[in-house]
């Protein structure tokens, strides 16, 4: 949309926004990103400025800091704002997210991440102020008007009967369904767009019990075949006998936005280099593991493995060849392990398993014993370079060695090293520490 007064060219033209945010910092920097997006855009640096311009200006959104709302709900603060102004919505954000830090981060920057997110939620505020625009030009016969800002409103509109058929929709639902014509489109039925039946009938639900939807995320087809992930807000329409007579509603595909969330959750929780899950997560499964043995009266297993000189593997042949040892070694590892077992990576050369559900000692000794020969095999980096890796494990088991996580974590760690003083490339029990060297720890306790 072109603002004829300055002759920019802007994404959200519908809304007039107000920030209230009392860190300089974020306010100017969330700022200067919407109005590079939102032609109406105004910022204050306190709630009592930000009271006084709602009561004298019009605006449609505000955005509050969540950091300075001690003791006003968001409710509160909504309703305060739309008894003394026009204000329809209230968007919460944290003041810290759009100030930077001095940590490195993979893909986008934590105040990125978090202005398109913001920027999410102000697009569909813009969409449904425009269809509340829209609504006041519906025609007798029940279809929506033919006007320019319907087919130029940035979210799919629609407008369907209650078993789904399309009464009207506009040109950007069209297109994100990739529907070869509009025409097309509106002979088809709405929910034969949905991938999974379960979410669908979750729709239908929702929309029977509180007669509207607020963002809900599902997978849809599109006409191409390729699925989408969209967020649809729906409304009920009633006729003068209080009968369902149609519902309108507001697509927007999020599929960016569902990827970069995914992508953020797996660096959450996952091993860039390996794809495996990291410590983090590893100690989370850990906890519900032991929780559920103490019912069960299994042992729990932890498996550190130490790659044995792999600062030789990186000195000798390069670090993009260690990476490689560990991307193959943990293949190998995970290769050796039930679907109920898990393996992380616990440090630069170090991976840990858990071992659930086992009922001996003798267990965890067979699972370091298969890893062990797993390992026996060389490494093949590349057709000219073929090495030979070790590794050396420690074992500790729950509830022998400790209950709790960073304990036993601890003592396998311990066990690893007696392992890597005494023979390279075995494995042990934490106790079988106590016994004599002379014993081979394959053959202790078991």
């Amino acid at each position: 949309m072109v603002n004829h007064v300055t002759g920019r060219t802007f994404m959200l033209e519908s809304i007039r926004l107000i920030i209230i945010l009392e860190s300089t910092g974020a306010k100017e920097s969330l700022a200067n990103y919407l109005k590079e997006h939102i032609a109406h855009v105004t910022h204050v640096d306190s709630m009592v400025d930000g009271l006084s311009n709602v009561k004298r200006h019009r605006f449609d959104v505000a955005i509050l800091s969540a950091d300075m709302q001690d003791y006003y709900t968001v409710d509160n603060m909504t309703k305060i704002l739309q008894d003394i102004g026009s204000i329809q919505d209230v968007v919460m954000v944290s003041e810290k997210d759009l100030l930077p830090t001095d940590s490195k981060t993979v893909g986008l920057s934590d105040i990125e991440t978090a202005q398109n997110l913001i920027m999410a939620q102000l697009t569909k505020i813009d969409a449904m102020v425009q269809i509340k625009s829209v609504h006041k030009k519906v025609s007798t016969n029940g279809r929506l008007a033919e006007t320019s800002l319907f087919d130029s409103v940035p979210s799919g509109l629609y407008r369907i009967k209650p078993n789904g058929d399309f009464v009207e929709l506009n040109q950007t639902l069209a297109n994100i369904a990739k529907a070869p014509s509009m025409e097309i489109m509106r002979s088809d039925n709405y929910f034969s767009m949905f991938n999974d039946p379960e979410e669908q009938k979750t729709w239908r639900e929702i929309i029977e019990r509180e007669d509207s939807i607020h963002g809900l995320v599902f997978e849809i087809e599109r006409y191409d075949g390729q699925p989408i992930w969209v967020r649809d807000t729906v409304r009920t329409v009633y006729n003068g006998a209080d009968e369902v007579c149609f519902y309108d509603g507001s697509v927007e595909d999020i599929s960016v936005q569902k990827r970069l969330e995914d992508k953020l959750s797996f660096l959450a929780t996952q091993d860039i280099l390996t794809g495996l899950p990291n410590r983090n997560f590893f100690h989370d499964q850990a906890k519900l593991t032991i929780s559920q043995a103490r019912y069960s009266d299994d042992f729990v297993a932890f498996l550190v493995i130490d790659v044995d000189h792999f600062s030789t593997i990186n000195e000798n042949h390069g670090f993009k060849a260690g990476d490689k040892v560990l991307q193959m070694m943990a293949g190998r590892v995970k290769a050796q392990l039930r679907k109920s077992d898990l393996v992380s990576r616990l440090g630069s050369d170090k991976f840990i398993v858990l071992l659930n559900g086992i009922r001996t000692r003798r267990d965890s000794l067979a699972v370091a014993k298969k890893i062990n020969t797993a390992f026996s095999t060389p490494f093949e980096l590349s057709e000219e370079l073929s090495i030979d890796v070790s590794a050396s494990l420690g074992i500790s088991l729950y509830p022998e060695h400790g209950d709790d996580i960073n304990t036993l974590i601890k003592r396998a760690e311990i066990a690893t090293y007696a392992v890597k003083d005494r023979e390279r490339g075995g494995y042990m029990i934490y106790s079988d520490i106590l016994y004599s060297s002379d014993d081979h720890p394959q053959d202790k306790e078991v």
